[in-house]
């Protein structure tokens, strides 16, 4: 009882705390990535809690479980991926597209309605897939921890983002996301000291451990598996809601400092996560991996302790939901909307259709998370169109290179497909790496093909020429 306070506590105090800071949204901008003010510390804590999902709670958790440390080698590579995002990304978008509220306007600059009416409907896509696996982990939790029926705990909780999304836009989702990060870095860490206690200590929990979870370059004894997994985490994805958290730096100086300060603080918190998974393995031999993560929640954590740790976790996944479901409306809406009917949109009219698409979109994701059993497979299947559509065209503006748009039309089918081949050509462990065999297909296309009809061009050129289709 006094664990389900302590929860629907925090509840309430994120739905007031996102509803008073977006009291003052008065346009698109201030919706979508407001007015440069956030300090450091602040684009640290909103990017942190993103980037964290619960994904990398649980998923992370069942992957240590069923192999060992050599999974936590392999996530530490998104710290590269964000050291990525940090020397080579922001500084790169900053300077051309700084006053841009979404990656979507980018390709609009660089190849035209097309190229922003593809890259929205992608972002609303992968990011739709993507807030349908938070709810419904939020819906396991509340099932399994507080009594309450999954279908419940997934309205509950959607209808908590939905309502302070919807109303402020990025600044709820900012300053929710710092209560988040709050949280989580408090309940998290404490649920791995109480089970490593529980254990015996790290001594016996080393001493203890199989030989087989402390290899660290074999994923399932290949060291094949082992690359294309640390590829997979650690190749730069161009992802709109990071996308957009760069945008929302003042300068590039803040927006690297920024990215750079979170992808450290990785490290300690999969560690922490590792800590959770290991004890589990020595505490619960022979369970379903899946659920390693919160059975020592359960087990290890006397009352208010474990209210505070299911806090934490709520907060990672509500952190997530909440960025994506951002970006999704923006994209929806200024890259989709105001493209194809752009005499019929201003500011004012922007922004409610903004909260309105903002609510359906989350109405959306409820069906998806309540009707679809492998939310994980949905998710990776519709982020598998982001990697040819966007993060290839903006490899090749990193190279201060861009094509036209019937050669980007052409590389962006060219990239779908091969991500459908590779899919059913290579061992279903493979898989995984099929978004970034996309990328590269769809790169290269508009590299070689570009380079053969002669319409690579440098994107300041002043004979540029944007198709007006």
């Amino acid at each position: 009882m006094i664990d389900l306070v302590i929860v629907v506590l925090y509840l309430v105090i994120t739905l007031v705390v996102g509803i008073y800071a977006g009291r003052n949204v008065k346009s698109m901008k201030d919706f979508s990535v407001s007015a440069k003010i956030f300090p450091t510390s602040v684009l640290v804590s909103t990017i942190f809690a993103t980037w964290m999902g619960g994904d990398d709670l649980i998923g992370v958790s069942e992957r240590i479980y069923s192999i060992g440390l050599a999974f936590f080698v392999i996530v530490l590579g998104q710290t590269l991926n964000l050291f990525f995002h940090a020397y080579v990304i922001a500084p790169k978008v900053l300077r051309g597209f700084a006053n841009k509220i979404s990656i979507g306007e980018i390709m609009g600059d660089l190849y035209g309605r097309p190229g922003q009416v593809i890259s929205g409907i992608s972002n609303v896509l992968f990011s739709v897939g993507y807030v349908a696996i938070q709810v419904k982990a939020i819906g396991c939790i509340c099932n399994s921890f507080l009594g309450i029926p999954e279908f419940h705990g997934i309205i509950i909780g959607s209808l908590i983002i939905i309502a302070y999304s919807s109303f402020g836009g990025i600044r709820s989702v900012v300053f929710t996301d710092v209560l988040q990060f709050g949280i989580l870095i408090i309940g998290i860490p404490l649920m791995a000291n109480v089970a490593l206690e529980k254990v015996g200590g790290w001594e016996y929990l080393m001493d203890n451990l199989p030989s087989k979870y402390k290899e660290l370059t074999s994923y399932e004894g290949s060291f094949l598996l082992f690359l294309a997994y640390f590829a997979y985490c650690s190749f730069p994805d161009f992802c709109p809601e990071l996308m957009q958290r760069i945008f929302m730096a003042k300068d590039e100086k803040q927006a690297t400092q920024s990215l750079v300060i979170s992808g450290i603080l990785y490290v300690p918190f999969y560690s922490v996560v590792s800590v959770i998974a290991l004890c589990a393995i020595l505490i619960f031999p022979g369970i379903d991996p899946n659920n390693a993560f919160l059975n020592v929640l359960d087990y290890s954590l006397p009352t208010v302790v474990k209210g505070i740790a299911i806090s934490g976790v709520l907060a990672v996944i509500m952190s997530t939901a909440d960025s994506l479901l951002n970006v999704a409306s923006i994209a929806a809406t200024r890259d989709v909307f105001a493209v194809l009917w752009p005499t019929k949109m201003n500011d004012k009219l922007e922004l409610m259709l903004g909260r309105t698409v903002t609510v359906f979109l989350g109405i959306v994701c409820i069906y998806v998370a309540t009707m679809f059993y492998s939310m994980v497979d949905f998710g990776l299947f519709f982020s598998n169109f982001w990697m040819p559509t966007v993060a290839a065209p903006m490899f090749l503006y990193i190279f201060n290179l861009k094509t036209d748009v019937k050669t980007y039309l052409i590389s962006v089918i060219t990239g779908v497909v091969s991500i459908v081949a590779f899919r059913y050509l290579v061992p279903e462990d493979y898989v995984i790496i099929s978004q970034i065999f996309g990328a590269f297909a769809s790169f290269f296309t508009m590299l070689v093909l570009g380079k053969y009809l002669k319409t690579l061009s440098h994107p300041y050129d002043p004979d540029l020429v944007v198709s007006k289709i």
